[in-house]
């Protein structure tokens, strides 16, 4: 109800303004015109041009002409040519001398390791050494046969210049010793040589027998001692007597066959008194007389 109220309200405000504009526009029609003003046109004053000043023109100093000074060529650079690389020896020797001159005669300046690398300057005319550059700053000389070139040998230019090799000092003599006497032949401690000829088998009876000589001469009266003792003053058997036999100047032993045959028998000669003067020849017998190394009869020779 109240919002119907208000428009209403609202339409009338509308209506009354509706018609005061109507009577404002009514009293304004009714007044007389105002006159519209006549406008006269004024001339525009004429103005004199006041002349120009024209100023002298004041004369102005000639210029000298300055001196232009030459162009000064740039000089080209003329190319200059590129140093051909010097050949180059590579050690393929370990503890390769680094010589003074071209031969092992010349003292070492140094030892070079594999790998290392030399200018190479010049060489022998034999191309077995060449002169290189450098160890410690030094040039010094090397054997061709234990570095590889990076040119041809024949490439290489020789050494007019090389130094002669050096005389190889003479070593001082060596004392020759004087010759030594000749060393004696010991004489042999006993003047008959013992030698055992033979032992072979014997089935009967076991005997040692031999002969003394003298060079090739058979010795009669040469007494021979048997025992198994060495150097027995009281054998068990009597010394032998070479000569006793008339038929044969040897001497014989033959064991008791009733005891046993086999054993370890030395035999020797002695002088008059007793004194051995031979070597003591051994002699081991053995029971059985068959069989390897059966022995029951022996030689044993003396020899002087």
């Amino acid at each position: 109800m109240h919002k119907r109220s208000s428009v209403i309200l609202l339409v009338a405000l509308l209506a009354l303004l509706v018609t005061m504009g109507c009577s404002v526009s009514q009293l304004v029609g009714k007044r007389p015109p105002t006159p519209t003003p006549t406008f006269t046109k004024t001339p525009k004053p004429t103005f004199t041009p006041t002349p120009v000043f024209t100023p002298t023109p004041v004369p102005t100093n000639t210029p000298v002409p300055t001196n232009t000074p030459a162009v000064t060529p740039t000089p080209t650079d003329t190319p200059q040519p590129t140093p051909t690389p010097m050949p180059q020896a590579i050690v393929k020797l370990a503890d390769l001398n680094y010589r003074a001159g071209p031969s092992t005669q010349f003292a070492s300046l140094g030892k070079l390791s594999i790998g290392y690398v030399l200018e190479v300057r010049k060489r022998t005319a034999d191309s077995a050494w060449l002169r290189v550059c450098c160890l410690n700053n030094q040039e010094g000389w090397v054997a061709s046969q234990y570095v590889d070139l990076s040119v041809p040998m024949d490439t290489i230019p020789v050494d007019e210049t090389v130094p002669p090799t050096p005389t190889p000092r003479p070593r001082p003599p060596t004392n020759t010793p004087a010759p030594q006497p000749p060393t004696p032949t010991p004489a042999p401690a006993f003047y008959y040589r013992a030698v055992v000829q033979s032992c072979l088998p014997n089935a009967g009876i076991t005997y040692i027998q031999g002969t003394v000589y003298e060079g090739t001469t058979p010795q009669t009266g040469k007494r021979v001692r048997l025992s198994w003792i060495p150097d027995d003053p009281n054998p068990p058997v009597p010394d032998y007597v070479t000569g006793t036999d008339p038929t044969r100047p040897i001497y014989t032993f033959i064991l008791d066959p009733q005891k046993p045959r086999e054993g370890n028998w030395y035999v020797w000669v002695v002088d008059a008194s007793g004194k051995r003067i031979s070597e003591l020849a051994n002699v081991r017998t053995t029971a059985s007389a068959s069989g390897a190394g059966a022995c029951q009869q022996a030689i044993v020779d003396f020899v002087h």
